[in-house]
């Protein structure tokens, strides 16, 4: 009877894992085939953790994210860890392909030029560049703020931090889709992009419905709500954040 190399609790032979802390039995050398195997497996097996919770979620989120605050875990990711994965392949993706992105865009919007003038193109490219570069780090801190409305928007039963968990899990879905339709976008068309900001609407209107068991009506009410708070609250902070910049720069003359 040996003892599992991890947790030193004793074993059978026959066994692939322990019955005591889970971990597998290595029973065979390391070589490059079996690293290679074992990555790939980890990455893009079917009983991967991040796979599984991704098609969960757009097949059924509302049962992912009632099950997740009643408990069920283990089966799950952590929901910040899998918005952060999220995050990272967008934020990797951008950082190597944005710049062909932007020509791509500008190649099309060369075609523009009888609606847009010369300066004016110029400036609404940059400002489209800006927004898709600083979206997902935004999204990323404005999570807490996203969670604070919907708490009060969808308040029954759930607390905030149950609001931080459904929010963390919507956006990184949402980021799975930018990853994707960013790739597509360089492949086909620069709107194709376009399409991932429906999605997102698409996913809180049905993951917050399917919760609450809203009908349709009242759903988009709540979310049409959401997006008055949203809009209202950038309105506020930008305010907020020239009234500082002129306060001071008065100061320092």
């Amino acid at each position: 009877m040996p003892d599992c190399l991890n947790c030193h609790e004793t074993i059978s032979k026959e066994a692939s894992f322990c019955l005591h802390c889970g971990a597998k039995v290595v029973k065979n050398r390391i070589t490059l085939k079996r690293i290679l195997s074992e990555v790939v497996e980890t990455i893009f097996g079917w009983d991967n953790k991040y796979l599984f919770t991704a098609r969960s979620l757009v097949v059924r989120p509302h049962i992912v994210l009632e099950e997740y605050t009643k408990g069920v875990r283990k089966k799950y990711v952590h929901p910040f860890t899998y918005l952060i994965i999220g995050a990272t392949l967008v934020l990797f993706s951008f950082t190597l392909f944005l710049d062909n992105f932007m020509e791509h865009l500008q190649a099309f919007s060369e075609k523009m030029k009888d609606f847009y003038g010369g300066n004016q193109l110029k400036n609404t490219q940059k400002v489209k560049g800006e927004i898709i570069e600083y979206f997902n780090i935004t999204t990323l801190i404005l999570i807490p703020v996203y969670s604070l409305f919907t708490y009060f928007i969808y308040r029954k039963t759930y607390n905030y931090a149950e609001h931080l968990v459904f929010n963390s899990y919507i956006q990184g879905t949402s980021f799975i889709f930018i990853f994707i339709f960013f790739y597509i976008s360089l492949l086909t068309h620069p709107l194709v992009y376009s399409i991932t900001t429906f999605i997102t609407f698409f996913l809180y209107l049905y993951s917050f419905g399917k919760l609450f068991k809203l009908d349709l009506g009242t759903s988009i009410l709540k979310f049409f709500l959401f997006i008055v708070m949203f809009t209202a609250f950038i309105i506020i902070l930008l305010a907020l954040l020239f009234a500082i910049a002129f306060l001071i720069s008065y100061l320092n003359n």
